[in-house]
């Protein structure tokens, strides 16, 4: 009777196990296996971009894109480091703080307080002082507004991006957008998606490859940046692990038609339980 009781309970103990055993290791989505960083690193394209899909508010995923800043900057393969956290606007101060990035501060760089600087400090300090640029991606809030009613300056992908975008939008937010403005919402990540784009290729270098820090549905290879980029991408979303999902299959993310979604999982520590709908729908109403 002890025997089995031990089996069981190992069973038990191993069922969380397996999830954190997926912690720090890199899924390869076309051939279904795990694979090194440093495989990765051997298959990025000269010329083109390495675009790293976030979870904004984990302080892990900042950590690693700061370390792989680093390390490619070791391997003599870093080109410019750019960021969606960054608007256009901003390019001026971001050039003359390269080579300084020890010493940065968020009011030199005239820091949008949108994003947390804790998270982002050690990302902009390692693309100051390791890559040739960092490059400021996104459009002002006055270009995303006249997006919302005018629509993205090179217009659209196939009805069904259109369709899975409207539904994605819908579901992100929490059921608590009204339909009316699913289009214009869906207008300004269009523009934004081809902003960023034109800023990635104006930027690509030759014998390197740039990094492209952003959240993950602008990452993905089926709905953002890399279908408007025209330059070669890899695409890597950074996951955090939960205690139900113990397989690499169980987080392939749904795609949209025949498109891949992405090229690598990278799993990452699990977060905190936090309801993201409730806290959305506790905010009062902007004007």
């Amino acid at each position: 009777m002890i025997r089995p009781l031990l089996m069981l309970l190992s069973l038990l103990v191993a069922l969380p196990a397996a999830a954190a055993s997926l912690e720090g290791r890199l899924w390869d989505l076309r051939a279904e296996r795990f694979v090194s960083i440093d495989t990765l690193f051997e298959r990025l394209p000269p010329g083109g971009w390495l675009l790293l899909g976030e979870q904004h508010d984990h302080p892990e995923h900042h950590a690693i894109q700061a370390d792989w800043i680093e390390r490619l900057a070791i391997r003599d393969q870093l080109g410019p480091v750019a960021m969606e956290m960054l608007q256009q606007s901003q390019q001026p101060l971001l050039d003359d703080a390269r080579g300084r990035g020890q010493n940065v501060t968020p009011e030199a760089l005239n820091w949008q307080p949108g994003w947390d600087w804790a998270l982002y400090e050690p990302v902009v300090k390692a693309a100051l002082d390791h890559a040739p640029a960092l490059v400021a991606t996104d459009l002002s809030r006055d270009q995303q507004r006249q997006a919302y009613t005018a629509g993205a300056p090179e217009g659209e992908l196939e009805p069904g991006h259109s369709d899975f975008m409207r539904d994605l939008l819908y579901d992100s937010h929490c059921g608590q957008l009204p339909a009316s403005s699913l289009d214009g919402m869906r207008q300004v990540q269009l523009a934004r998606d081809q902003a960023m784009a034109t800023r990635l290729r104006e930027y690509s270098a030759p014998d390197q490859t740039g990094v492209m820090i952003t959240g993950s549905i602008h990452a993905r290879l089926d709905l953002g940046i890399p279908r408007w980029l025209r330059r070669p991408a890899v695409s890597v979303l950074m996951i955090a692990v939960e205690p139900d999902k113990t397989s690499p299959q169980d987080y392939r993310p749904e795609g949209l038609g025949t498109h891949p979604v992405a090229d690598y999982l990278l799993f990452t520590s699990a977060l905190p339980a936090r309801d993201y709908c409730a806290e959305l729908k506790a905010k009062p109403a902007s004007n």
